[in-house]
């Protein structure tokens, strides 16, 4: 595969080596201002302001430094209608709900797939049984590549005391989840794509930190309606926090309910009679106000 060779400005060479700061490789050759390794790009910086990327990913970390590869980039996802070509998808199940855990999918379809899933005919995720999930998941997940990672409450409630907010815990696993994904499928996907939760510029504040950063993420509203792997992200998100919460249920001996109603806070009243404060840790995203009224249930009796 032939490199991809920009020539940038000064200004830009400096805004690349901040960008790449986590991703640097050792020179030793003094017409290179740097080198770096990203997920399937590697990137030469030389001093005269050439830069050449190389490997399957060249045009994705391209777009970032050239208006004209952007552009291309764009005009390929510039429709409204379902997008024919292959691409990742990433979404999670579970965030909005005091009990159970938060389900992260990122998947990968092809262009057959995309044909599948439209035929599958499904208009509005909201409004689906939890045994049309069950339907649906059944359908898709034996012939999708797809990552799940699940995050359970107890390490959930970790990172909240480590000082992580909770859309800093999404932007952490929708990139693992996605890196999973890239890893698993070993190829050059050019279009990825989550909902937007925070602005670009603020999930990436959140991941400063990490070793690998997938950096070419399209954020858009409701990308389920265009992004066929975001809807299937969503299906098996979606069944495998029904399973956990099916085993949640078994395990605990107890009806539950989803969401942050009174109704919630009163099955976590129960649950922390039955099993002592300390189980709450456990099931519990602690960081909700639920929380607040649950402790003045138990204090009223």
């Amino acid at each position: 595969m032939e490199p991809i060779i920009l020539k940038v400005e000064e200004s830009t060479l400096e805004k690349m080596k901040k960008f790449y700061d986590s991703q640097m490789v050792p020179v030793d050759d003094d017409n290179l201002l740097f080198r770096a390794h990203a997920i399937g790009c590697d990137i030469i910086a030389k001093m005269d302001g050439t830069i050449e990327l190389h490997g399957q990913n060249a045009m994705q970390e391209a777009k970032h430094w050239s208006k004209k590869i952007a552009k291309e980039l764009a005009n390929l996802t510039a429709t409204n209608d379902i997008f024919p070509y292959h691409h990742i998808g990433t979404a999670e199940t579970g965030s909005a709900d005091y009990l159970g855990p938060i389900c992260f999918v990122s998947c990968y379809v092809t262009e057959d797939d995309v044909e599948f899933l439209k035929n599958l005919n499904i208009e509005d995720l909201s409004t689906l049984s939890n045994q049309e999930i069950v339907y649906y998941a059944k359908q898709i997940k034996d012939r999708l590549i797809y990552s799940l990672l699940i995050l359970d409450n107890s390490h959930y409630n970790k990172m909240v005391q480590d000082g992580l907010n909770q859309a800093n815990i999404k932007a952490k696993l929708y990139n693992q989840a996605t890196v999973n994904i890239m890893q698993k499928v070993k190829q050059n996907v050019k279009v990825k794509v989550i909902n937007q939760f925070v602005s670009p510029k603020t999930y990436f504040n959140y991941l400063k930190n990490e070793v690998i950063v997938v950096k070419d993420f399209l954020f858009e509203n409701q990308a389920e309606k265009k992004y066929m792997a975001v809807l299937a992200a969503e299906i098996l998100s979606r069944y495998a926090y029904l399973q956990y919460y099916a085993n949640m249920t078994k395990s605990l001996k107890m009806n539950l309910c989803r969401g942050t109603s009174a109704a919630v806070d009163a099955v976590a009243a129960k649950i922390a009679t039955k099993y002592g404060e300390s189980m709450l840790k456990k099931v519990v995203k602690l960081n909700f106000t639920n929380t607040k009224r649950v402790k003045a249930l138990l204090d009223d009796k």
